[in-house]
């Protein structure tokens, strides 16, 4: 691919409205001032050291880089920056995420399976190495698991999950939603018994387009597991068959987003937002670092990624994120063999890592819900009738964990 270094290149996406892309293109200008003053400053007179700097906005997913690179058609087609690991990671820390997907004999519908399995794998784009997951799948059983216990989602293992999706049948049998369910629970509490957790917040992505029946007993049990594993659910009716009065009470018992997905609807774009939800409630204002291989070169790069916030209001919203190559100031062969590489290691790792906290408040939640459709919004409370501008509580700001204190199992309060 061509490749100039005089300049920045933008992709926007023709998606987007002209509205949003014309908003995507004035912060792409910002920020391609900054990257060519940095550029100008840190790399090597020859641009022998190859390193990025690159950024993304939320609005519009219109893609900033230096140095400016051409892309091939399909490429600039299919991209979108908001559902890559790079982005997400620097919009919300670490989490599990257990995706449970119904295969019973009715997604062979309007090929609702092969949404599904889309589904599944744009997902897994969204995770990165700090995050742990598995996947799920239901019939009128479990029909199958992707492992035992979750696990941390690097480049080899994602390939390895999207391979496995793959090989599974995807339309089959009947419907039972307590099973999967109860086996996520399962999944979870061996995964910590292991160690093989991010020990942050979990992620229960629920997807069916069946009908199915849960006890209010099953319900209660359902709920008070959820708040001891700190489990959020997101549940996902596909198609005109499928219940919606179960999947909507799954989610607004447990703190999530309830969503009807109409046959043919985009599942993938729709369930890889799900990380909107952890961006919403956490302002993070550390890096967080990925490792992978550069395109057309190979060669392994780091990067450091940052959310950008718009503080216009009195809520921080994701304006979109930033990063740029540590290799585009150092040489990396120079930079491992100094005193300071394992300090840079432990201190990326321990930062890239650390829990957030996710500071939402009910009336929050009820806002994520109607931006989705009003019939996502949950009922039976004092913020059943929000309104999309409406201003929330504060959430109490002055609150702080006690940094020296650790549970039974040795654990600081930023790994819990």
């Amino acid at each position: 691919n061509a490749v100039s270094f005089s300049e920045t290149g933008v992709l926007t996406r023709d998606a987007a409205s002209s509205s949003e892309q014309a908003l995507g293109k004035c912060l792409s200008d910002s920020v391609a001032t900054t990257y060519e003053r940095v550029a100008a400053v840190e790399a090597d007179a020859d641009f022998m050291r190859v390193g990025y700097q690159y950024a993304a906005d939320q609005l519009s997913g219109t893609y900033t880089q230096w140095p400016k690179m051409d892309m091939c058609e399909q490429q600039e087609a299919d991209y979108d920056p908001r559902f890559r690991p790079w982005y997400a990671a620097a919009a919300t820390g670490p989490k599990d995420v257990i995706i449970i997907v119904d295969v019973s004999g009715s997604m062979a519908t309007s090929g609702r399976h092969v949404l599904a399995k889309s589904a599944v794998k744009a997902i897994l784009n969204t995770l990165s190495w700090k995050d742990f997951a598995t996947i799920i799948l239901f019939n009128g059983a479990v029909s199958a698991v992707y492992s035992s216990t979750l696990v941390a989602v690097t480049d080899n293992v994602r390939s390895a999950m999207s391979s496995w999706c793959d090989r599974q049948v995807w339309q089959s049998g009947g419907t039972n939603f307590l099973a999967p369910i109860t086996k996520a629970y399962e999944i979870m509490q061996r995964s910590l018994s292991a160690g093989t957790s991010s020990m942050c917040q979990r992620a229960v992505m629920f997807l069916t387009d069946g009908v199915a029946t849960l006890e209010e007993s099953d319900l209660t049990a359902i709920k008070t597991k959820a708040e001891t594993y700190d489990a959020i659910f997101f549940t996902y009716a596909l198609g005109d068959g499928a219940d919606v009065t179960l999947t909507k009470r799954l989610a607004c018992d447990n703190k999530g987003v309830f969503y009807a997905i109409p046959d043919n609807g985009d599942v993938a774009g729709i369930m890889s937002k799900y990380y909107e939800y952890f961006a919403h409630g956490q302002e993070i204002c550390s890096a967080s670092w990925v490792r992978y291989s550069g395109v057309g070169t190979g060669a392994t790069l780091y990067a450091g990624c940052m959310a950008m916030y718009d503080r216009t209001d009195p809520s921080a919203d994701l304006l979109g994120v930033s990063c740029m190559d540590i290799n585009l100031i150092a040489d990396m062969a120079e930079f491992k063999e100094s005193a300071g590489w394992d300090q840079f290691v432990c201190t990326a790792s321990d930062i890239t890592k650390k829990c957030r906290s996710v500071q939402l408040t009910q009336c929050h939640r009820q806002k994520i819900r109607l931006a989705y459709s009003e019939d996502s919004v949950c009922t039976g409370d004092d913020f059943d009738t929000v309104t999309a501008d409406q201003v929330c509580p504060c959430v109490v700001s002055d609150c702080s964990d006690d940094n020296d204190f650790t549970d039974e199992l040795g654990y600081f309060c930023d790994t819990w």
